[in-house]
């Protein structure tokens, strides 16, 4: 070990050892804030995590689950095999199995949101020193991060997946160890979300010109899945280029608060792909190809665009760590004013960054809910013991218990039924009905459902509860006590 004596006999470590002291110092110092940004995050997500009642399609994934924990497959009691997103339901029926709560069928998106945080703060690393950190930082707090990790469905993961299987890929080059993982993550992200599958030529083109010998036939793996999976995957668009133009107006007023960090966000990418060419192709460019095909879907969900988030928040985040690496700590008031001010601590409904907690759900109206966790308690009795007829038959079996009838409806839109499956409800397995019972029966009927029904449909309907009495209604819904004239 090198060391320097002093006069008195004694010794005091050299410049590198002190260098080397320090480099462990801030490491240290680092690993803390990151654990720290970590702490916070999760009590975000956790926070009053059971109090929102589940949106349609989180009430859909816990049933696949609950049926794996059943019949150890995700097969509903019509029969039908849900045969996507496998590691998201077969890990949440892994937490069912300590209760079969609401908090407990969300907390696995907890902990991909965690991932995800972690991801970022990797990614940041490869730019710049305080990069990590400060995406990090920004990716915790943001809104629609710290919701999308508050729900029992998989968009958390898929959007965890995609970034991952990119930035797994970029990291192959120099060991092809990665390059195991990066498949990997391909294929649950396509299995997630077909749309994952623009990633697929990326792939196919960095195996091909970056690996050597055998390793190049493992871009056939991605290349099957393109060609077995793409025409399946196209049926789902609309060819209208101004369907695609209404669709994208329709985004950007959904996410009009954040127009600034889009603002950030351009400069951002250039200036990272000044730094990192390679990988800043990589993650934006699939990211674009796949968000001008959301805007060309036939329908529209916030959902779906929200896998974009990540490199919004990324090359935002990114921006600000150059500012500061090049203007020192001067630009810790703007983190802090960035940090702030859009935050719920200022907007209360408008935020961007969430500082404080809340026990509610997103106001999406694309992701609608069906409000059967807060019904009064003496009629929810009733409704266990009598016959139940209902539009959408997840909610009701969550909530209450399986219906006994199921009336046809189109969920997207298009068409008049995408819910009958051999004759019953694809879901619950129950009876498909458009006419009254011959017994006594409540109707449930949430307004989600009634505004898809075409004429014809809601013609049927009104006839189903002519003559019933209505003991209770809210904001999503209302139920018919209907009796049987004798």
């Amino acid at each position: 070990m090198s060391v320097s004596r002093t006069e008195e006999g004694g010794s005091i470590p050299s410049a590198p050892i002190l260098e080397m002291k320090f480099k462990e110092f801030v490491k240290k110092k680092e690993i803390l804030l990151l654990i720290g940004i970590l702490v916070f995050a999760f009590f975000l997500r956790v926070y009053s995590l059971e109090t929102s009642v589940f949106w349609l399609d989180e009430s859909i994934s816990t049933m696949a689950s609950l049926k794996i924990l059943e019949k150890g497959l995700p097969v509903f009691d019509s029969g039908l095999f849900y045969g996507r997103a496998y590691l998201f339901h077969y890990l949440q029926s892994f937490f069912l199995l300590f209760g079969q709560t609401d908090f407990l069928a969300r907390f696995i998106s907890v902990i991909f949101g965690l991932l995800t945080i972690f991801l970022a703060y990797k990614i940041g690393k490869e730019y710049s020193k305080s990069g990590g950190l400060i995406c990090a930082l920004f990716m915790s707090v943001f809104y629609l991060e710290v919701f999308f990790s508050r729900q029992a469905r998989f968009y958390q993961l898929f959007q965890l997946g995609f970034f991952a299987s990119l930035y797994f890929l970029y990291k192959s080059k120099e060991n092809p160890k990665w390059l195991y993982l990066a498949l990997i993550s391909f294929f649950v992200t396509i299995n997630t979300q077909i749309a994952g599958l623009v990633l697929a030529p990326f792939f196919i083109i960095h195996i091909l010109y970056y690996n050597k010998g055998w390793k190049k036939y493992l871009a056939l793996l991605p290349g099957i899945s393109l060609f077995s999976k793409f025409l399946p995957a196209k049926a789902n668009s609309s060819d209208s280029t101004i369907s695609a133009v209404t669709y994208f107006s329709r985004y950007a007023r959904q996410t009009s608060n954040m127009v600034y960090i889009l603002i950030l966000f351009v400069p951002g990418v250039i200036w990272s792909f000044i730094k990192k060419k390679r990988l800043t192709f990589l993650l934006v460019v699939p990211s674009v190809i796949l968000l001008v095909g959301v805007f060309a879907l036939k329908t529209f969900a916030l959902r779906y665009a929200y896998f974009f988030v990540f490199i919004l928040v990324l090359y935002s985040s990114l921006l600000i760590s150059f500012l500061y690496e090049k203007y020192g700590k001067i630009m810790l008031v703007a983190i802090f004013i960035l940090l702030i001010i859009p935050s719920n601590l200022f907007f209360p409904h408008t935020y961007v960054n969430m500082i404080l907690p809340v026990d509610y759900n997103y106001n999406d109206y694309s992701a609608p809910e069906i409000d059967l966790k807060n019904i009064p308690l003496d009629l929810k009795d009733d409704l266990m013991r009598g016959n139940l007829f209902c539009f959408f038959s997840p909610s009701v079996e969550r909530y209450l218990k399986k219906p006994d009838y199921v009336f046809p409806f189109s969920m997207t839109g298009i068409g008049n039924d995408t819910i009958s499956y051999r004759g019953v409800d694809v879901y619950s397995g129950a009876e498909i009905r458009m006419v009254k019972p011959e017994e006594d029966y409540y109707f449930i009927a949430d307004y989600y459902s009634l505004n898809k029904l075409k004429p014809f449909q809601r013609e049927a309907f009104e006839e189903i509860v002519r003559g019933c009495g209505v003991p209770y209604e809210n904001k999503d819904l209302k139920i018919y006590n209907c009796k049987t004239i004798i």
